[in-house]
């Protein structure tokens, strides 16, 4: 039987802060992968932490992620990176933190014989907010570039990508899937992540669950 591994990489909105461990992405592909997909193996953990960033998430790349030999890494980070206060990176500091996590993540040889034995990043852009209540320490002008340089490094390493943001704000009245913090989901936006998120990821794998390659760049 094959055995496919498949991490969940991010903040605390990827880790499903505010809401109940079940309704968090990670969680719930753990639940029905297997039923859809019987023949695989799978191997599914969270390695997502509350209140980090892309600097912190480098901190313990090799303990959360590399060592288990993932085949799969979504990848969500921005909304700390992002923020006003003393979590914020700059620009410059989050591009060069997220093309060292994808080098890592792609130069590993996961000795699986899947995709030529080397993983597959799923870059994930986080939510916008509710500004009516992040502000100043959020907002949606600033998150969204560095959306932007999520969207480009998924271009330039030609990894698949799930623009959720877009996805989010395009919908009318969007901030009635966010919690009243203004910056994380609530069980209604965790619904549509997990459905974005499983929609694109079986277009990853074939019929059977058995992944399928892709040619990815390394910068």
């Amino acid at each position: 039987m094959i055995k496919t591994t498949i991490i969940g990489f991010g903040d605390s909105i990827s880790n499903g802060y505010g809401v109940s461990k079940s309704v968090n992405y990670i969680n719930r592909l753990e639940k029905f992968i297997p039923s859809y997909y019987p023949s695989i193996s799978w191997n599914i953990i969270n390695s997502s932490k509350n209140g980090i960033t892309t600097r912190e998430a480098l901190d313990y790349i090799e303990s959360s992620v590399l060592e288990h030999r993932p085949n799969v890494v979504f990848i969500q980070f921005g909304t700390n990176d992002s923020a006003t206060n003393n979590k914020y990176r700059s620009l410059e500091e989050f591009e060069n933190n997220l093309k060292n996590i994808l080098n890592q993540i792609i130069k590993l040889n996961n000795r699986t014989g899947l995709n030529n034995c080397m993983p597959i990043p799923i870059l994930i852009t986080p939510p916008p907010v509710n500004e009516n209540i992040a502000k100043p320490m959020h907002n949606n002008s600033r998150l969204n570039q560095y959306v932007h340089i999520i969207k480009t490094l998924a271009k330039d390493y030609n990894c698949p990508i799930i623009d959720f943001y877009s996805k989010l704000i395009e919908i009318d009245n969007y901030t009635n899937l966010i919690l009243d913090d203004g910056i994380h989901l609530n069980e209604k936006g965790y619904d549509l992540l997990f459905d974005t998120i499983f929609a694109e990821f079986t277009k990853l794998i074939n019929y059977e669950g058995v992944l399928k390659e892709i040619e990815l760049k390394i910068n």
